[in-house]
Formats: C-alpha cells, sequence, structure tokens
C-alpha cells in the first residue's frame, strides 16, 4: 500500500505510524508538524543571520579560516610541515573539511554551509535518539523542539567554530548505534573516529558507547564492526597525517595547554592564559625547535606536577571551573552583535544589567533580547534535565538513559582538569533536551491516566 505524506514523514522519526494513533498518541501528527515548524525556523533564523553578518572571524574561529584558507591555497593537508612548531594541533577535521570546500571557491560561505547544514543534522539526529530511546514520537518531537528554542545553536552558524560539525558526527554516530544492525554499528564507528577527528572528545564519548553495548547486550559481530570501523577510519587520518608530519596525529593536541591553563598559580577556573606570557612555565622561546608533540607532554607533566604540590588550591577550583562550564549559556549573543561584541563575559553582564535598569548609555539590542532568552531556555531545560534524572532513580528507569549521563559526567570531569567555558557545554545540551522531553511526554501520559 502507498504511504501517505504523514506516514513518510512520519517515517523519519524512525517508526510505523499506525504504531501511535491510538490514546495519548491520537494526535501526533500536531507534535511531528510542530518538531518541522521549529527546524524551519531555525534554518530561517540562520540563514537570516548569516545574510546580515559582516563582522570578523574571532578567536579561534579566525585561526581555523587562517589554516583551511592556507591549505586551500596550497593543496596540502592539516596538520602539515610548516605546523610541528605551533602551540597546539586543533580543530584538524574541521580545517580539513573547510579547506577541501575552499579549493572549490575561496569563500567564507561555507563556514555557513557546514554550520546550517549540521545544525539541521543534530536536529534529526536527536529526535532519532529520543524515538529509539523512548519508543515514541512525541518525545522525539518534543526534544526537537526544546533545541530549536535555544539561539546557542542559531548564533554558530556564521562562526567557523568546530562545535555543529563535532555534534552532527557525535549524534549521529549515537543514532546509528542504537540501531544495533552490523552495518549500522560499523558506520557509527567511522562517525565516532570523525567526530574525534574534529574534537578530541573520544575518551568522554567512547566509554558511554562501551556501557550501552553491555547494557544492551549487542552481539560481539556488531561491536566487533564498530571498532574495526572506527580504528579503521583513525588509522588512515593518522597514517596521512604522518605522512606530512612524521608524527600519528589522528586528533587535536590540545590536552596539554588546556591542562596546563586549569592547573597554575594564575588559574582561576575560566580561559586564562598568562601561563604562557614570557617569563612564565609555559612559555617557550620562538624558534627553540619545539615540536607540538613536545610541548604537549611538557604542558601535562607540568600541570600533573602543579597538581601533586598544590591538591588544597587545585581542588578549590573545581566549583570555578564548573560554574563557568554549566551556569551560563550566553555565547550566541556574540554573532546577534556581528561578533563586535562579546556576549559571553562579566562586562558584559554588566553592561546589560545597566540597561535593564534603565541606567545603560545604549538601548536594548536584539542580542540583548537573545541573550536574555538564550539564559532562561538553557536554565530551563537544565533544570528540567535534573528533575528527569532524579525522576527516573526514583522510579527505576535510570539505566534508559545512563549512557547520556556517563557520557556528561566525563565532559565535566574534562572540565575539572583543564578550563571552564560555556561553549563547551553545547555538544551536551541534546542530551539534557532529549531526557527532559522524555520526562514532559511521560508527566503528560501519568495525568492521562489519572483522568482515565
Amino acid at each position: 500500500m502507498t504511504k501517505t505524506w504523514r506516514e513518510r514523514l512520519y517515517g523519519l522519526f524512525g517508526g510505523d505510524i499506525r504504531d501511535e494513533l491510538r490514546g495519548e498518541e491520537r494526535n501526533v501528527h500536531a507534535y511531528i508538524a510542530a518538531a518541522v515548524i521549529a527546524a524551519l525556523a531555525v534554518l530561517a533564523i540562520q540563514i537570516g543571520l548569516c545574510a546580515r553578518f559582516t563582522g570578523p572571524q574571532i578567536s579561534d574561529s579566525r585561526s581555523y579560516v587562517e589554516l583551511a584558507m592556507y591549505c586551500a591555497e596550497n593543496g596540502v593537508g592539516y596538520p602539515g610541515p610548516r605546523d610541528m612548531y605551533a602551540l597546539y594541533i586543533f580543530g584538524n577535521g574541521y580545517v580539513n573539511l573547510l579547506s577541501w570546500l575552499m579549493r572549490i571557491e575561496m569563500s567564507e560561505v561555507w563556514v555557513y554551509a557546514i554550520n546550517i547544514v549540521c545544525t539541521q543534522i543534530v536536529l534529526a539526529a536527536t529526535a532519532a535518539i529520543a524515538r529509539q530511546l523512548t519508543g515514541r514520537v512525541k518525545p522525539a518531537c518534543v526534544a526537537v523542539i526544546l533545541l530549536s528554542l535555544m539561539p546557542s545553536i542559531w548564533g554558530d552558524a556564521p562562526s567557523a567554530r568546530t562545535e555543529m560539525l563535532f555534534m552532527a558526527l557525535a549524534l549521529t554516530s549515537i543514532a546509528l548505534m542504537m540501531t544495533r544492525r552490523t552495518a549500522c554499528l560499523a558506520a557509527a564507528g567511522c562517525a565516532m573516529a570523525l567526530c574525534n577527528w574534529v574534537r578530541p572528545l573520544l575518551v568522554v564519548f567512547l566509554p558511554g558507547v562501551a556501557l550501552y553495548f553491555v547494557m544492551k547486550r549487542v552481539r560481539l559481530r556488531g561491536v566487533a564492526a564498530y571498532l574495526a570501523a572506527m580504528l579503521a577510519v583513525i588509522g588512515i587520518i593518522g597514517a596521512d597525517a604522518k605522512s606530512r608530519t612524521g608524527e600519528f596525529v589522528f586528533q587535536a593536541q590540545t590536552m596539554g595547554v588546556n591542562m596546563l591553563m586549569g592547573a597554575n598559580d594564575d588559574a582561576d577556573g575560566s580561559y586564562v592564559d598568562t601561563i604562557y606570557d614570557e617569563g612564565k612555565i609555559g612559555y617557550v622561546q620562538p624558534g627553540t625547535g619545539v615540536t607540538f608533540k613536545l610541548r604537549d607532554e611538557r604542558y601535562r607533566a607540568l600541570a600533573v606536577e602543579w597538581m601533586l604540590e598544590h591538591p588544597v588550591r587545585f581542588l578549590s577550583l573545581i566549583p570555578a571551573k564548573l560554574f563557568y562550564y554549566l551556569v551560563t549559556d550566553t555565547y550566541g549573543g556574540t554573532a546577534f552583535f556581528n561578533n563586535e561584541k562579546a556576549t559571553d563575559n562579566l562586562d558584559y553582564f554588566k553592561e546589560l544589567g545597566a540597561i535593564l535598569l534603565g541606567r545603560g548609555e545604549r538601548a536594548l539590542a536584539l542580542g540583548d533580547v537573545v541573550v536574555i532568552w538564550e539564559q532562561l531556555i538553557y536554565m530551563a531545560v537544565a533544570v528540567l534535565y535534573l528533575v528527569s534524572i532524579v525522576d527516573s532513580l526514583r522510579r527505576g528507569y535510570i539505566a534508559d538513559t545512563l549512557m547520556m549521563h556517563l557520557i556528561f559526567a566525563l565532559s565535566c570531569g574534562v572540565t575539572i582538569l583543564t578550563v571552564g567555558g560555556a561553549r563547551y557545554h553545547l555538544p551536551y545540551v541534546p542530551f539534557f533536551c532529549i531526557c527532559a522531553a522524555s520526562w514532559i511526554c511521560m508527566m503528560q501520559i501519568r495525568r492521562g491516566e489519572k483522568k482515565n
């Protein structure tokens, strides 16, 4: 029998429409329509933002673009021989993708295209994970709607950052893995290796994947396919980098730099890099022949040494690191100020406070409204995520979401070892939305049962 457009649309979420046209699922079409509208609204916002964006790329974004342009102009991959003595190697997969696209046309429009496409993939993968986790479409739709409401993903569109590409690959990997089909598990392994090439967080995601395999009793053939595919991609990436640099580089080499920033006398828990100023222990005289690999090893050793010598001071930094990592979510507004005003620092918060109290030197701008909404919706979703954890513990279904909780907990562990930054929690926000959506829909079912 030929499927209707509704059935085809429903199938995108991984289900047979006839399974959920009963009881509380009778209005499932409205939820699907709302989720699609939300995703299209994000698309429109991002396209509009990119169309009006004329600001500069800042911080890491500027470095990524410069590296990609150099690679495109010279027909080389990253890292290459000229990067051997860099402070660190970072965003490897993102830089290479951007450089390949720039060989077609040297334009920063590719930055926008990558982010816009990846955002839609993130929304679709979030829906797929929620659908497979709960077995129902409503939570998948609500998860998409919640994530679509977050300006942190709107504001990423015009900036050359690694978040959206990383999230698209990581969430796609998890969604494929949850099908437990051998071919999908192999594809999931490939995607996980690629996302690790973009940002080196395999150490965070792989334990969660292993836990899922154990709890779901995934067949050894499937596990072997996942690992073999992942290792094959890592091998190809590393061998390619070794052919240019002599080093097997399959991911970013930033752990040492970040660890030392979070473990020194000047550290305050946030991104403070004064330890690399001249006269400090992290300073390396240019031209001394210290490679990125030697720097990374040295910085790790210095960080561990400082932690062992100052255990109380190191432990005292943990609350600050987690505060910077988890409490605020305002950086998405920067793009609405054309990257000319950072919206994730104390000076901006003071300025915004003065404006709201009527004592500001300028009028309330669109970027300010975005920041306020961004913080409010993030706090709401974060609270619902915590509520869902408490409820799952109380009612005994915590095992269903344990993989996501472990991945997020390990991300907090990495923050404790390094530094805190609000931007770093974005890859885990889809997990917050999935758990929050599942709890919301469960509450609806419970209320319906009480009425009956």
